[in-house]
This record gives structure tokens, sequence and C-alpha cells, in this order.
């Protein structure tokens, strides 16, 4: 019974090491939140991707994907 319990332990505390040594490397290895969020340059990127030139490409798909359905009906 008393060998059966320490195997048991034994095996529960190997679970816990291997759970915390993941756990530690996971942190350690997190880097996405070591770069601080510049809150400026994110407002600006947001602004460029709304601006017309940004969105040229986009309206010239749209425009040949509209000649494409204007050709099929003709």
């Amino acid at each position: 019974m008393i060998a059966a319990t320490s195997v048991t332990s034994l095996v529960f505390a190997a679970i816990s090491i291997s759970a915390a040594a993941t756990l530690a490397y996971l942190v350690a290895t997190d880097t996405r939140r070591s770069r601080p969020v510049d809150g400026a340059a994110q407002f600006r990127r947001h602004l460029n991707a709304l601006s017309d030139d940004s969105r040229e490409h986009l309206r010239e798909q749209i425009r040949i994907a509209r000649e494409q359905r204007q050709g099929r009906q003709a």
C-alpha cells in the first residue's frame, strides 16, 4: 500500500514539474507583448489603410468583376 502511494506521488510530482517547466518556457518565449504599442503610429496606419490610394486596387478589382459580369449577361 505504501509503495503504491509513493509511486502515485512520484507520478503526480513528475506531471507537476513538467507542467511548470512548460509554463515557464511559454512565458519566457512569449515575445508578442515585449514591444510597447505606439497608439499614434497604429492610428496613422489605420488612416492610411482607409485612404483612397490604398483602396485603389480594390476599386480596380470591382471594376474588372463588374465588366466580366456585364460581358456574361450580354
